[in-house]
Parts: structure tokens; C-alpha cells; sequence
């Protein structure tokens, strides 16, 4: 039997908030999300997002019309406070939709898509360092095994 599709957010390496989906979410639990996410652009502390979809399904009409939306509404929130997010797709067809809705709405701010969760890991502290969150970037070097700053990889 499959995973309840779900939405885990984790920010426990704030400024880097880790978010995973599985599963094909109801619309309540990405409205759940989606208001989640705007307390804590309101909060106003600068953060870079790690979103990997690698085990989520892709989302319904309604739903990608909705982030559309919902980049519309917040976006100088996005570009004031949202450093960035980091995609994880492992799916063509989630990479499609993606596709989908930044034609009609890119992204307020950078991102980057990979299938590689340390490719991602390394862009987002990549991103923390680029606007001088020097010792939050390094915390998160340490963290997660990566040796000195811009490193392609994990120490051995």
C-alpha cells in the first residue's frame, strides 16, 4: 500500500526549509501549505526552500492554476524575502508541469531543478552564502558533510 500523500515541511535547519511531498495531495493540504508558507514569508526572515516532489504525484488543473495565483499575490513578498527554491524531480512528468507554471508565471524568485537531493542541498547554501548569510550557509556545510564553501560535493 502507498504512503498517505502528504506534505512534510521541516524547518529544523532554519534558513533552510525542507519541504517533501509523496503522493498526490488533496487541495486542502496544499492550501494548508501554501498558507503555511506565507506565515512564514510574513515573519519576514530571509530563507531558501528545498522542495523535493521526487516521490509526489503531479498536481491536479486546480491546483497549478493555484500557485499560479498564488505566486501572483505574494510575489514582492517572494522577491523580498524568498532566497530561492530547489527543486528535486525525478518525474518527466512533474518536471511538465513545473514547466506549466512557470510559462504562465515564472518564479518571483531564483530556483533551480535537479534530481539530485545534494545538488539541491549544495544550490540552496549556495543561495544563503550569495546574500552574506555566511555563517548559516557554513552551519549547513558542517551539517550535511560538505568540506569548504562552493564544494561539488560531499567530504568523503
Amino acid at each position: 500500500m502507498p504512503p498517505a500523500a502528504s506534505i512534510r515541511i521541516d524547518d529544523s535547519l532554519w534558513p533552510l526549509r525542507r519541504v517533501k511531498c509523496v503522493g498526490t495531495v488533496t487541495s486542502q493540504k496544499f492550501e494548508d501549505y501554501l498558507a503555511d508558507t506565507v506565515d512564514r514569508l510574513r515573519q519576514g526572515s530571509r530563507f531558501v526552500t528545498i522542495l523535493d516532489i521526487s516521490e509526489g504525484g503531479a498536481p491536479n488543473t486546480e491546483q497549478r492554476q493555484r500557485q499560479a495565483a498564488w505566486f501572483r499575490e505574494h510575489e514582492t513578498l517572494l522577491r523580498e524575502v524568498h532566497l530561492g527554491v530547489a527543486f528535486i524531480v525525478t518525474s518527466p512528468l512533474i518536471r511538465l508541469a513545473l514547466s506549466a507554471i512557470f510559462y504562465f508565471k515564472p518564479m518571483p524568485s531564483p530556483y533551480f531543478i535537479t534530481s539530485q537531493p545534494s545538488e539541491a542541498t549544495l544550490w540552496a547554501i549556495s543561495r544563503l552564502q550569495d546574500v552574506g548569510l555566511t555563517f548559516e550557509a557554513e552551519r549547513l556545510r558542517c551539517h550535511f558533510g560538505f568540506t569548504s564553501e562552493r564544494t561539488d560535493s560531499p567530504a568523503s
